[in-house]
């Protein structure tokens, strides 16, 4: 079935019209844990360390968890484009089923986190002081991956409004529940980076009970009765879920766990060049929702042309994509080389003994950042268009290697093997990301031309 051809300009516009809420959704998602980074940083270097580690430990299953809930956008709008209410409905069950599980698993690991990060030769101190952070940061698991559940859900259907300001919302109340949790504010005691920790739960289970009520209760998300029989397991959609949803999570983990592993390494240059790192990821992190809210859309309008088996919607609507995450990322890379010290200096009190050392390592830290800023994008884009449909296996092979080979391999070479410290490690990020730039954007390219000469559509 093949809709009406839409011209390039009415697919920038759509494509648009779906990313620009979702950059607003994005930004306040990264505001999150910004403003958990900023309110670390307002402690003292030493808790912005620690957090900063603390917060690197359990970020895989973090990642992976996201990965999954990835799947449950394309099948739910995939479903939606051929009209198979039972398929969005299925999906969506299955996909919470999986996020709840996961955020159970996790909880453990957080316990014992101290042990394992001075087993992997992280300073003893820093590990004992983002111990709390680790216990607090266990209550909200759950909460945090279901609510990635809720939200590709509701954006699925092209309508992210609510989910955006939802989370605009539980910005608001985490900023405000820092302050109270972290300095002991009224009636709580000063927790410091378990307060934070505790915020950021809070504020998760308020954002996952508030989008799963509105879903319950709103056209047209109500009307599939997408909580109807949520006890019973749909094994086929759970593994179906997980085949495509797998490598995605292994293939944010890889990107991710190259970040973590910067950081890690960088951690043994000490306390000044481990603040410096977590300051550039952060702004980094911030930049990149610009291009993942475009990803996103390009996945949820790549899902809805092929379950219409719509070809030339398809092929049009993912160039769009592309060509909008250029120019964006374009200017993000402006304003990072124009205002870096500017940036760097919001997460850091002027008044702390490391400061000057801090700013002068960030310095060639943000130069790299910025450059790696395109590369960065193209490669989000590419992979997520080929996830529209369900091409995720090679894509992530793909990215695995490219994050770790020439990423982690060459950033460790020139930081330990020819003395650049941090700066070396950061740079074998920004050779790692542009590999994987190049060679995903050379698969959805090869994947766009089979599609357009009428091979198969969907990939899994």
């Amino acid at each position: 079935m093949t809709g009406v051809a839409l011209g390039w300009r009415a697919h920038i516009l759509l494509n648009l019209r779906l990313a620009a809420p979702l950059i607003v959704g994005q930004l306040a998602t990264i505001g999150i844990w910004t403003s958990d980074v900023m309110a670390m940083g307002q402690l003292d270097s030493a808790s912005l360390a620690a957090g900063a580690i603390a917060s690197r430990y359990f970020q895989p299953m973090f990642f992976l968890a996201l990965g999954i809930s990835l799947a449950v956008g394309p099948l739910v709008a995939q479903g939606l484009g051929a009209g198979d209410m039972r398929q969005v409905r299925r999906a969506f069950r299955q996909g919470m089923v999986i996020a709840v599980t996961l955020g159970l698993l996790t909880v453990p690991l957080l316990f014992i986190g101290e042990d394992v990060l001075v087993s992997i030769g992280q300073d003893p101190e820093l590990a004992r002081l983002g111990q709390p952070f680790l216990f607090w940061s266990s209550f909200g698991m759950p909460f945090m991956f279901l609510a990635f559940v809720l939200r590709q859900f509701l954006i699925s259907y092209e309508r992210p409004i609510a989910q955006v300001i939802a989370l605009i919302l539980t910005l608001g109340v985490n900023i405000g529940l820092n302050e109270v949790f972290s300095k002991g504010l009224g009636p709580f005691p000063e927790m410091g980076l378990g307060g934070i920790a505790l915020a950021t739960s809070i504020s998760y289970f308020l954002l996952a009970a508030g989008l799963a009520v509105y879903i319950g209760t709103t056209a047209p998300f109500a009307d599939g009765k997408p909580f109807q029989r949520l006890w019973v397991m749909d094994w086929a959609v759970t593994f179906r879920l997980l085949r495509i949803g797998v490598p995605i999570g292994l293939t944010i983990v890889a990107e991710a766990g190259m970040f973590i592993t910067a950081t890690l390494l960088i951690g043994m240059f000490g306390t000044a060049s481990l603040s410096a790192a977590a300051i550039a990821n952060q702004l980094s992190a911030i930049a990149f929702m610009i291009p993942i809210a475009m990803a996103t859309a390009g996945t949820i309008r790549v899902g809805h042309y092929a379950g219409a088996q719509d070809r030339t919607n398809l092929f049009r609507s993912a160039s769009a994509t592309m060509i909008i995450a250029i120019v964006a990322t374009l200017g993000t890379t402006l304003v990072l080389l124009i205002w870096p010290e500017t940036l760097v200096g919001l997460f850091l009190d002027n008044d702390d003994p490391l400061f000057a050392d801090v700013i002068l390592v960030a310095m060639p830290l943000m130069l790299l950042t910025a450059l790696y800023q395109i590369p960065d994008g193209i490669q989000a884009v590419a992979i997520s268009v080929l996830r529209g449909v369900n091409d995720t296996r090679l894509p992530g092979l793909i990215a695995i290697a490219s994050f770790w080979i020439p990423g982690i391999g060459l950033g460790a070479l020139l930081g330990f093997g020819f003395d650049q410290g941090a700066v070396g490690v950061w740079t074998g990020i920004a050779v790692g990301l542009s590999v994987a730039a190049g060679l995903l954007t050379l698969r959805l390219v090869m994947a766009l031309q089979r599609i357009r000469k009428g091979g198969t559509i969907l990939s899994g």
